[in-house]
């Protein structure tokens, strides 16, 4: 193998299990939910992906019936959910510099986000009459048509590779998916292998035919992974130590 390393960016550790994360790409911000693993009640958190610096630690807001929507311009949105139906009233903004509640909207339920804009409806109607929220103080406000989103770098899923194992791959006993995702001239490749009492994930990264790298990033996993990675730019994210870590790498 050529002489290749993984250089960390961050590892960031939680008290609860991360259950959710969002993105904000131009501002290098990564929105986390974790949830008390006792409780279910969630906690927010707020970190610059790049250094893996805590701007928000685990802020607790609501109970187990609210979640991370979002994060729009700096700020963290989370929604209610309803306790015998998904949708439920409450909208809430955590600014993710300060951690300071913004502003609260107890009679409107969340639709969606569009155009950096909260797509809301009152209570009192079961479909239809959506209305706009500006997501800085949440007063309601037009429709914003943005004709063009500012660049920014998008958050990239692995693809499942369904050709021939690579002869580089062959020794390994890969279960379940064999995933990929090419970054400039190389390609990375990640598994799970399975062990007497758990799995771990292993990443891989090649050039052409060859090699470059070979580690073991994710350990003692009770389970196979759903998603085993996402990429934004040249950073690498994966989840581990049982959902309670974040582990950021540079490729």
């Amino acid at each position: 193998m050529d002489k290749y390393t993984l250089k960390t960016a961050f590892r960031k550790s939680f008290l609860g299990t991360v259950w959710r994360i969002e993105a904000d790409t131009t501002r290098g911000i990564l929105a986390i939910e974790t949830r008390n693993p006792d409780t279910g009640v969630p906690a927010f958190s707020a970190i610059d992906y790049h250094t893996g610096m805590s701007f928000v630690d685990e802020k607790p807001y609501g109970d187990r019936n609210w979640s991370l929507a979002g994060i729009v311009n700096d700020k963290l949105i989370v929604r209610a959910w309803g306790q015998n139906s998904p949708e439920g009233a409450g909208i809430a903004c955590i600014d993710a510099p300060t951690g300071q509640v913004i502003w609260e909207q107890f009679n409107y339920m969340l639709v969606a986000l569009a155009n950096q804009q909260l797509v809301v409806r009152h209570r009192n109607f079961a479909s239809g009459y959506e209305q706009y929220l500006n997501p800085v103080d949440g007063s309601l406000t037009k429709k914003n048509d943005i004709p063009n989103k500012p660049a920014s770098p998008e958050i990239v899923l692995p693809q499942r590779y369904g050709g021939d194992i690579p002869s580089f791959l062959e020794g390994y006993a890969i279960t379940g998916d064999l995933v990929c995702c090419p970054i400039e001239d190389r390609m990375f490749w990640a598994f799970h292998e399975a062990l007497d009492d758990g799995y771990h994930i292993r990443l891989v990264a090649s050039c052409g035919a060859k090699m470059l790298t070979d580690e073991i990033i994710v350990s003692d996993l009770p389970k196979m992974a759903p998603e085993l990675f996402f990429m934004i730019g040249n950073q690498l994210f994966f989840i581990g130590d049982n959902k309670q870590e974040i582990v950021a790498y540079l490729v």
